[in-house]
């Protein structure tokens, strides 16, 4: 009984695995997409002001989505703990660290996008200020929440994709082009954050830009290959035994 389950362990966490990181991106993506796209209108402020009061009830749902992305990037980070600390437990420590940190960042970071939404709320405290004050701190609450506090978070996102890539290489139970992929994805973000707060007026530069390109499309067959394929049971029971 406890070998079969051992059997079917990694392929459940795999699986697993795969499930949250399509959510958390799935997720993610759709308050990043509405609320650049469809809300902030650069260098005006009272047409995005605008945007926020006239569809209030999608920018909260986009809200509530990135809030709903770090429960799932959360337990994603436990999940992939679980399943490399036998291929290496330092690096498995850092990857589930990383993914803690920036969880902790975003959340204390979707406080801009609440504060985007107080300045605007009409308030008896704010008559003080005119409309276009309003407008202005509102559109400095996004440029924090979309801008600097994106960068922040992103700072621990470098050490995750590369100590992911360096336990997916290791492993031996999924295919090491991921690996690769992965590493190369944390140091674009490396270079995205060194260009972002140092040399914004190069930002994005197009290195980085290929960099997370090609990472990105190692995190999406990875996320694929985990939730379809899961891994190779009997490599992953080798380096169970190995460890111990």
């Amino acid at each position: 009984m406890t070998t079969r389950a051992n059997e079917t362990s990694p392929g459940i966490y795999a699986r697993l695995a795969g499930l949250l990181w399509l959510l958390n991106v799935v997720t993610q993506a759709f308050n990043l997409i509405y609320i650049r796209s469809n809300v902030i209108v650069p260098g005006d402020a009272a047409a995005t002001a605008g945007n926020i009061m006239a569809s209030e009830f999608l920018y909260r749902a986009a809200i509530v989505s990135s809030l709903f992305s770090q429960i799932f990037l959360f337990f994603l980070g436990l999940t992939l703990f679980h399943l490399f600390k036998e291929v290496n437990k330092r690096l498995a420590t850092v990857l589930l660290a990383s993914v803690m940190i920036a969880v902790a960042i975003a959340v204390v970071n979707t406080l801009n996008l609440f504060g985007a939404l107080l300045v605007l709320s009409q308030a008896d405290f704010l008559k003080v200020f005119n409309p276009e004050q309003l407008n202005a701190m509102a559109f400095i609450f996004l440029r924090l929440a979309n801008s600097s506090g994106q960068g922040l978070l992103e700072i621990f996102w470098t050490p995750y994709y590369f100590s992911f890539g360096l336990l997916v290489i290791r492993s031996r139970f999924l295919p090491k082009i991921f690996g690769i992929l992965l590493m190369i994805m944390g140091v674009g973000f490396a270079l995205n954050i060194f260009e972002k707060f140092l040399f914004p007026q190069f930002y994005p530069g197009m290195f980085t830009e290929l960099a997370m390109l090609g990472g990105a499309l190692g995190g999406i067959p990875t996320i694929f290959w985990l939730l379809i394929k899961g891994v190779n049971v009997k490599e992953w029971e080798k380096r169970a035994l190995e460890s111990a």
